[in-house]
């Protein structure tokens, strides 16, 4: 349940009704229910409004309408808006923020207000976890780590120890965050592994999928910046830095200390080798290799990665190539019989 005065502040929006008023969930306008709250941002559906069954409508700043009947919550954006409505619905309706008698929590462990600890999960020795987070099953917050607010961590996910990991974040089932990094140097045909000290900091507002690895740094951190988002399958190795607001797909692998900008979008199953840069608003399409730096605002794709007109241009010819070496081969021939 979530009171309108409350979801006004969490979406910065006006209040047109009863601030009052409790939602106790949500649905779509066109089958709308009493008590929950929809959104209307498609001109498409205005002609729901009037009678949907929904108590609460979150509509655009622009739309100036009155409907005695409803609550309103006038928002810039009215689908970013429910979108955050969906999120906090569903903490508030799923969990209560209990300790399973189940978990081992080091007496040294620092846990606010307000956190969900579920069974056989380890807190280890001067964790930190501020309020409002949910730990679920299985998983294991090694030795002083710190965890922010309002942070989801799904079951049997490991984070490794001096992990810092902000305010806002998911990670999914299974991944693995701060393992030891892959590093090793040769000495006459031998291995000797290089410890790595350094740690993972993943900023504010990231999604990290299931199943995915970022490594610790040898020295320093590596780094998630706040408001990138990652699918499944993901590895990142040690000493990478990602920027802010990224979008990074399935299978994606970024060998070590590779820096990458803000706002880059990086397609399933890209391959990027250690010790570039990628600049900020790059593309890079599925299945592409990145060997060397690429230059901010660039759209790349293919293996090697180029730009994207230059490859597509290039594949036209390289399609042509039969017929140009037929038409080659009889002028050579032609030739021969003079």
């Amino acid at each position: 349940m979530f009171a309108l005065k409350d979801i006004a502040i969490l979406v910065d929006g006006i209040i047109v009704g009863d601030p009052d008023f409790v939602v106790k969930g949500a649905c779509s306008i066109d089958k709308g229910k009493k008590d929950c709250i929809t959104y209307l941002d498609n001109p498409k559906y205005v002609k729901y409004l009037k009678n949907t069954l929904a108590s609460v409508v979150i509509i655009s700043k622009d739309y100036d309408s009155n409907y005695s009947n409803k609550n309103l919550i006038k928002v810039d954006n009215p689908k970013i808006a429910f979108a955050k409505v969906l999120e906090n619905l569903k903490r508030k309706n799923n969990y209560s923020f209990t300790v399973s008698e189940s978990a081992y929590i080091d007496k040294t462990a620092k846990i606010e207000t307000n956190v969900h600890i579920g069974p056989n999960v380890v807190i280890e020795k001067n964790v930190e976890i501020k309020q409002n987070t949910i730990i679920k099953s299985g998983s294991v917050i090694s030795e002083f780590s710190k965890i922010g607010s309002n942070t989801f961590i799904a079951p049997n996910v490991t984070v490794y120890s001096d992990s810092i990991i902000g305010n806002n974040v998911h990670i999914d089932a299974g991944s693995v965050i701060g393992a030891d990094g892959f590093g090793w140097a040769t000495l006459k045909n031998n291995q000797i592994k290089i410890p790595q000290i350094g740690n993972v900091v993943i900023e504010d507002d990231v999604w990290i999928g299931s199943n995915c690895c970022i490594d610790r740094a040898t020295f320093d951190s590596t780094v998630i910046g706040s408001g990138t988002k990652m699918d499944n399958l993901i590895q990142i190795a040690h000493n990478v830095i990602i920027g802010q607001n990224c979008l990074i797909a399935g299978a994606v692998a970024i060998a070590g200390s590779t820096k990458i900008g803000n706002n880059v979008t990086i397609a399933g199953q890209v391959g990027i080798i250690d010790r570039i840069e990628v600049g900020d608003n790059v593309v890079i399409a599925s299945k592409s290799a990145i060997f060397k730096s690429v230059k901010s605002g660039s759209f790349v794709s293919g293996i090697p990665a180029r730009k994207h007109n230059d490859r597509i241009r290039q594949d036209v010819l390289i399609s042509k190539l039969p017929e140009i070496y037929k038409k080659i081969r009889n002028i050579e021939l032609l030739l021969d019989e003079k």
